[in-house]
């Protein structure tokens, strides 16, 4: 949000890379939603409201964007590894608490991991990208191998062999718990994991350290917006277009309420805004109820969710946008980690 605009107000939808992050951003849910497979040009652009030009301006190939798309969401598994290093002093510990973070339970994660498997036998471009961050898991349990060595915790002569091993190994699990869940249930397979590090280090782990105490979730913005007679057409019900105008400037008192005591005040893009309208208030409907709360947070944005109600309770629209932080230059940046605080109130 730019610091001249009072109160401060989300900019709209500006430079090519915002564009290029809504692209990515389509792909992702597109993947999602529907595996790689079928996370064609036409279901990406479709998915960002954009041309075919436009993807091709920005990337070139389907490959391509898909590769970016499947990197986003690997990065934030790898940022939140390295982030228990910094949270877990000893090795034991640390090495207890990487593999709690494998959430052998959360069938979703490992699905994309599997598909992106599949389709890297055939696509280099995700292959490439999968070594990549197949590269960093096995880097940093060798750090933490290492550490333990130097710390007597447990004899390993060669950390970054072991470390290959147990990625391997524990992919493996990750595999078979994710399509044969009732051959091997997400509890055996957090049991076999421990087995074969512990019979690797000749050490019995501790249990996972208790995870960082639970944020409370975070507040929705809710106002209640007067139907004026302007926003009616000729028929007597709100316009679509006014619709999404409620929603925008709820949006924008969310942000504000979280961001518009900073200093400076952070500039934030649109990106992408996605509707899907249930029900359209007539003027018999003296207000509507809008309601805006965190749904997601990035690395460069924050994903909302945002409803329209009747007062009588009746959905009328269910909303979502993807809002970038932005330089001064107009091109996306990395969030602050005051700006995430914040945004998680």
């Amino acid at each position: 949000m730019s610091r001249q605009q009072t109160p401060a107000r989300v900019a709209r939808p500006g430079g090519s890379d915002s564009r290029r992050a809504e692209l990515i951003e389509a792909a992702r849910r597109v993947i999602q939603r529907r595996g790689f497979a079928k996370a064609t040009v036409g279901a990406i652009t479709g998915e960002a409201g954009a041309s075919l030009g436009l993807l091709n301006y920005h990337f070139d190939s389907r490959d391509d964007v898909v590769a970016e798309a499947f990197a986003a969401a690997a990065r934030a598994d790898l940022d939140e590894l390295q982030a228990i290093s910094r949270r877990h002093g000893d090795p034991s510990a640390r090495l207890a608490a990487y593999l709690d973070l494998e959430a052998w339970a959360d069938r979703e994660v490992w699905r994309m991991w599997i598909d992106a498997w599949g389709e890297a036998v055939h696509t280099e471009k995700l292959r490439r990208t999968l070594e990549q961050f197949e590269r960093g898991w096995r880097a940093v349990l060798a750090s933490v191998l290492a550490d333990g060595n130097r710390r007597d915790c447990w004899h390993c002569a060669d950390p970054e062999d072991v470390a290959g091993r147990l990625v391997a190994a524990l992919d493996g699990l990750g595999l078979h718990t994710t399509l044969h869940p009732d051959d091997v249930a997400p509890e055996a397979a957090a049991r076999w994991a421990r087995r074969l590090v512990e019979l690797e280090l000749g050490v019995t782990l501790p249990g996972a350290p208790a995870p960082a105490p639970a944020r409370a979730a975070p507040t929705p913005h809710e106002a209640r917006i007067p139907i004026r007679g302007r926003d009616l057409d000729a028929t007597g019900r709100v316009h679509p277009a006014v619709l999404l105008t409620y929603v925008g400037e709820v949006r924008e008192a969310w942000l504000d309420a979280r961001l518009g005591g900073l200093d400076p005040v952070p500039r934030l893009d649109v990106a992408h805004v996605t509707a899907d309208f249930r029900h359209v208030p007539a003027r018999r409907d003296a207000e509507v109820v809008v309601r805006c709360v965190l749904d997601g947070l990035g690395s460069i944005g924050v994903r909302t969710r945002e409803t329209i109600e009747t007062v009588g309770g009746a959905l009328v629209v269910s909303a979502g946008a993807t809002v970038v932080a932005t330089g001064e230059d107009g091109a996306p940046r990395p969030l602050t980690q005051t700006e995430r605080e914040a945004l998680l109130r």
